[in-house]
């Protein structure tokens, strides 16, 4: 383990005085975060100082400490994230033609943020002016569109201090995780409270009554089953019934399938972070297949493990 803090310009090795580390990364939700607890040995972490983490020669966290709490006892509790953190800011964003890479780019220069790979989608946005928005929502909100016009699925992440766009396709692992194979529990949901739809509405509004339309996907079979759950979207006259029976139909394949969630824990695997995709085996609940994490959580010490929560 390697754990270095940056404090008055200098850096200090502090691993022998850390007693606790985890590390939270979700799926296009935010920031990741390194929470991690040491004895104070005169040496004070102060907000805005820099945190580098490595286990087992693999970079885990490069970031900035924005808590630190202590009490009576010698130990120092500190909470850091990674650069995605600066674009919680809200603003007002103009999109005009932009792609997700294009509007990433823009989000790095505006906030001098580190940039790696960014990976360019070939899907230009809708045309819009974002008021009031945080950063990271209206490139998640470009993620969702770009997943339902190309079904193809993209995460905004902070590689060890750089900022990338990655394809999902792109962050296939070999990690077999299940029945006798690191896994020491799990929990599985099947759903449809939540995101299910078997009904699609989209409405072109036009100037007025006579040029609006409606245009609908729907699965009949499904809607006998479990009843007709409906989902309904307004979009201007800049749409045309192509497109919106395009998206309809999208839609009602993204969403028409009961919602599937199962919670891992495992023994730890320092390369798995929210996007990373493994195989999973696990007879009792008949699933054998890859499945792409939506949050994970990694503990260092005493032992390293994982908690990992997966879509289905």
């Amino acid at each position: 383990m390697e754990f270095l803090v940056k404090v008055n310009d200098r850096f200090y090795e502090i691993s022998e005085l850390v007693t606790k580390v985890t590390y939270t990364d979700k799926l296009n939700d935010g920031c990741s975060k390194l929470e991690f607890s040491y004895i104070n040995d005169d040496l004070i972490i102060e907000n805005g100082s820099a945190v580098r983490f490595k286990y087992n020669n693999t970079n885990i966290f490069n970031g900035i400490v924005f808590k630190v709490s202590r009490d009576d006892k010698s130990e120092i509790n500190i909470t850091a994230y990674d650069q995605l953190r600066y674009c919680k800011a809200k603003d007002t964003i103009v999109a005009n033609k932009d792609t997700i890479a294009t509007l990433v780019n823009k989000m790095c220069n505006y906030f001098n943020l580190r940039k790696g790979t960014v990976e360019n989608t070939g899907y230009k946005l809708a045309t819009s002016v974002q008021s009031d928005k945080t950063w990271l929502d209206i490139i998640y909100t470009a993620i969702s569109d770009t997943l339902i016009s190309k079904g193809k699925k993209y995460v905004l992440r902070d590689e060890f201090g750089l900022i990338t766009l990655r394809n999902l396709e792109n962050l296939k692992t070999n990690l077999i995780l299940g029945d006798k194979r690191l896994c020491y529990g799990y929990s599985y949901e099947k759903s449809i409270d939540d995101e299910f739809y078997n009904q699609i509405k989209i409405y072109i509004k036009g100037d007025d009554s006579n040029s609006s339309q409606m245009v609908d996907a729907k699965d009949d079979f499904s809607i006998k089953k479990y009843g007709l759950l409906q989902y309904f979207e307004a979009v201007d006259k800049d749409t045309n019934s192509a497109q919106a029976k395009s998206k309809a139909d999208m839609l009602l394949k993204l969403y028409n399938r009961e919602y599937e969630t199962l919670n891992l824990e495992c023994l730890g695997d320092a390369s798995i972070r929210a996007g990373s995709s493994f195989y999973v085996y696990i007879k009792d609940i008949d699933i054998s297949k890859r499945l792409i994490v939506k949050q994970v959580t990694h503990t260092f010490l005493p032992n390293h493990t994982m908690k990992l929560e997966v879509v289905i």
